[in-house]
């Protein structure tokens, strides 16, 4: 009888969170989905070996954390961060890197330190390309964004599941600043709405949705362009969550969550706690929104 594992993590409830790759990046399709799968696994093969070959190259020992990580060894990808932090304390992309693991394993403390390092680190630094760990460019995939705009937009996301709204607003604010393109800046405007609407800065958050328009087209960033139309008036929460339910979990989440936080501000929390709960009982927990939902729970004091 093969031995239980340990779960990878624990939730905010203190309920085992067992191993998943980041579904996320993931096609929903079971062939296509196994055929992913077995790439990042190969990916990570051959990040290990190459870095066993060269353990003093900080870029191969990022790679193998990264190819970790997106395989949902969370733990393990901190790890091999914290030995680039020893190796390397001045190079902001371990910190950053560590900073997203340590949010999705629920160290909010640890993960807010690592994002204010990287943050720190990056001013007056020239930016750079970040490609994704999941691949390059496809159909529906940009394959590479900003390396200081991930710093800033991972920043603010952990200070807005943590509840730390002034915060987040600040970090998205830098994350605008650092972004350079279109998709970037939805994507930003997404995130930026969410904490001001919390703390009643209607105005500001308006003025976001100014250069949203119907029919624009996009990569990556659909579910957010849908939900800043939603906010323009375009369509209503209600309907967004229906045509959300029928599009798959994973697409679910993201519109979901968002309206899930204007029920929130609009003072409608028996809507919002539906929909947080749903998400709860449907999704994967390797997911962001997954987090904020739980997050959202715990600080009203109710259960999933």
């Amino acid at each position: 009888m093969k031995p239980p594992t340990a779960p990878e993590t624990f939730s905010l409830f203190g309920e085992p969170l067992n191993k998943s790759p980041i579904l996320l990046w993931l096609p929903t399709d079971p062939e296509k989905y196994r055929e992913k799968l077995r790439e990042l696994e190969n990916n990570y093969s051959r990040a290990f070996f190459d870095y066993e070959k060269d353990k003093n190259n900080p870029e191969k020992l990022l790679w193998l954390g990264r190819r970790t990580g997106i395989l949902g060894n969370f733990m393990e990808a901190a790890a091999l961060y914290s030995k680039g932090v020893e190796k390397w304390p001045d190079d902001p992309r371990f910190y950053r890197f560590r900073g997203h693991r340590f949010v999705i394993l629920r160290r909010f403390e640890l993960a807010i330190r690592d994002f204010e390092r990287a943050a720190e680190l990056i001013k007056d630094r020239p930016d750079e390309p970040e490609l994704y760990a999941s691949g390059g460019k496809s159909e529906d995939k940009m394959g590479v964004a900003s390396f200081n705009w991930n710093v800033y937009y991972h920043q603010g996301f952990t200070y807005y599941a943590a509840g730390m709204y002034e915060k987040a607003v600040e970090a998205y604010r830098d994350c605008m600043d650092a972004a350079d393109n279109f998709e970037s800046r939805v994507a930003t405007s997404h995130w930026l709405y969410m904490p001001l609407i919390r703390l009643g800065r209607g105005d500001e958050a308006e003025k976001l949705l100014e250069p949203i328009e119907p029919d624009m087209k996009l990569t990556e960033v659909g579910d957010y362009y849908e939900t800043l139309l939603m906010y323009k008036g375009y369509s209503t929460p209600e309907e967004l969550l229906e045509k959300a339910r029928n599009e798959g979990t994973v697409r679910f989440m993201t519109r979901g969550q968002a309206i899930g936080n204007l029920y929130m501000a609009k003072d409608e929390k028996e809507k919002a706690v539906e929909v947080y709960r749903e998400i709860l009982r449907n999704g994967s927990w390797t997911g962001g929104v997954y987090l904020c939902a739980e997050a959202e729970l715990k600080r009203i004091g109710l259960t999933p």
